[in-house]
């Protein structure tokens, strides 16, 4: 199998984020190609950096193994973040070559209940780096599949959520300038783990289409509109057996296998001081 450059790779590891604008420039059977050759940590750092539609593009063209063995190279909510925005059978290819924990810790970060935000947020929605240019943001708003409508939402390198800018005054812009410079720092958030029905009446519909939902760091997750949130509280009213009983007993049930377990472990091992284990939906911030 050919290898990349070794000043390719050079100028990956010190630029990732600049490695990242050149890869979406590409055509996306180039910038596959490119990746396909290059070491897995330069691979995973300029995948990274990119915007997840634009990663995830690139990982279709991409071995489902050598996919998953990207996913387990980067950081977690990078990983999350481009799984979130590939179609569901690559998704669910990738998640069978994935180890059975790794898997397992992605699945709960994508996962939400019926009734919450998070199940109903369009996670189609491709945020764009903060340290993107005008210009950039403008290429990003003539393709197709973008669901946004005039907002597109900004992130920062570690994917939280920085704020939300409208093409429409985008295109009055130096295309040179920084998004940092023009984004709007002060939109409304919601949280994946609110009910539906806690923000379906929100007056923040009334200023924008969509709002973007986050997760417990602020990590950008997805947006929902009102007509989506809408749209889930009529199925709960349909079926609302699958969001109240079925979901209070599972939980009853769940209660009282912790207490036994935990009731069990101090019989055993009462002189047991270590703290609890971290909490993966804490830790991975889903």
């Amino acid at each position: 199998m050919p290898s990349a450059s070794p000043l390719s790779v050079a100028f990956i590891e010190r630029n990732p984020s600049a490695a990242a604008r050149i890869l979406e420039n590409l055509a996306i059977d180039d910038a596959a190609a490119l990746i396909s050759v290059l070491p897995g940590y330069a691979s995973a750092s300029a995948l990274g950096r990119m915007t997840p539609f634009a990663a995830a593009q690139c990982m279709a063209q991409l071995d489902t193994d050598q996919v998953a063995h990207l996913l387990r190279t980067m950081m977690f909510l990078d990983a999350a973040s481009i799984l979130r925005v590939m179609s569901v059978e690559n998704r669910d290819a990738v998640m069978e070559a994935l180890p059975f924990d790794l898997a397992r810790d992605f699945r709960k970060s994508l996962n939400h209940p019926r009734n919450s935000v998070g199940a109903w947020m369009d996670q189609r929605v491709s945020p764009l780096p903060l340290s993107r240019t005008v210009a950039d943001a403008l290429k990003y708003a003539k393709r197709k599949t973008r669901p946004e409508g005039d907002e597109l939402f900004v992130v920062d390198d570690a994917h939280r959520f920085v704020g939300v800018i409208r093409i429409s005054h985008l295109v009055q812009k130096d295309g040179k300038a920084a998004l940092q410079d023009v984004v709007n720092s002060a939109p409304p958030t919601l949280s994946n783990r609110a009910t539906l029905a806690s923000v379906v009446n929100s007056p923040h519909w009334d200023e924008h289409a969509r709002l973007a939902v986050v997760g417990r760091k602020g990590n950008f997750l997805g947006t929902l509109s009102r007509s989506l949130a809408r749209q889930g509280i009529a199925d709960a009213l349909r079926d609302p057996n699958s969001l109240t009983s079925t979901s209070i007993l599972t939980h009853l049930i769940n209660s009282c296998f912790v207490t036994f377990v935990g009731l069990i472990g101090l019989v055993l091992n009462p002189a047991d001081t270590q703290g609890p284990k971290t909490d993966l939906e804490t830790k991975h911030d889903g």
